[in-house]
């Protein structure tokens, strides 16, 4: 099976010399679930931001799909999705509003059918027409 994500070798060093990350290796296959665990200061929310190219790796490789984040960055970010347990999203709108204001930022058409779907994969589709501040956080 081919990994959907592969991570070789990944090193982040800060400005200052912290180095959050030291040489991470990891695949994750397609329809595997993964959770990262550890302490504050780990580099968990440092390993996820590179992944999204939220923040840039200092060495090492990452490919989402087969295709490199650096070298292919439009395309990858198509295929992730981040929801942070800090979203700063209007708590007052709805779900489904708030997920076509987000297609919205990137560019990405209305399609009511795709979202219902994700909707319904997250076992959320009876919330969508909630406020957003009545959803858990977790």
């Amino acid at each position: 099976m081919t990994a959907i994500v592969s991570i070789k070798d990944l090193r982040k060093t800060y400005l200052g010399g912290f180095k959050a990350l030291k040489g991470i290796n990891l695949d994750i296959e397609a329809g595997e679930i993964l959770a990262l665990l550890g302490p504050n200061g780990a580099g968990k929310t440092t390993l996820i931001s590179i992944i999204c190219g939220i923040a840039n790796l200092t060495s090492g490789q990452i490919t989402v799909g087969g295709l490199d984040i650096g070298k292919e960055y439009r395309k990858t970010r198509e295929m992730i999705g981040l929801v942070p347990q800090e979203i700063n999203l209007e708590p007052f709108e709805t779900v489904i509003n708030s997920m076509r204001f987000s297609r919205g930022l990137f560019g990405k058409p209305k399609n009511e059918k795709y979202l219902d779907e994700v909707l319904k994969t997250l076992s959320l589709f009876d919330k969508k027409n909630e406020r957003v501040i009545t959803l858990s956080g977790g």
